[in-house]
């Protein structure tokens, strides 16, 4: 299942996120862009998928700090934010007012853990 994440331009976040994009059109060859996608009533083009070296990047910008802004958009809950690591694939696209980021392999739960599979505390 994708999972998006829409940061708008009147964000906090979206200084960051556009020197990111920048930062990524430098550093992805144009043809390997996606042309444009569309999710829920989200549309987004030129899309750049993140290389694995890059994704602390996305990480680091902690999008999960504006999780409650009316300035952010997403169909992740809380604890899947914070579950993200360098594992989730991510693209991120350009949007008609900010930036589209598009999460693959987003886990939907905690992994089990311990012995039985649980924590026993």
């Amino acid at each position: 299942m994708l999972h998006y994440g829409l940061v708008l331009e009147q964000s906090r976040k979206a200084k960051s996120v556009r020197h990111l994009y920048e930062h990524l059109q430098h550093k992805v060859h144009r043809r390997e862009w996606i042309p444009s996608i569309q999710i829920d009533n989200w549309f987004g083009e030129n899309g750049i998928r993140v290389p694995p070296q890059e994704r602390y990047r996305v990480l680091n910008l902690r999008l999960l700090d504006e999780h409650l802004s009316p300035y952010f958009k997403t169909n992740l809950n809380l604890f899947q934010m914070h579950m993200m690591d360098d594992k989730v694939e991510v693209t991120v696209y350009r949007a008609p007012r900010g930036w589209l980021f598009v999460f693959e392999d987003v886990p939907s739960g905690p992994k089990p853990f311990g012995q039985n599979g649980y924590d026993t505390r």
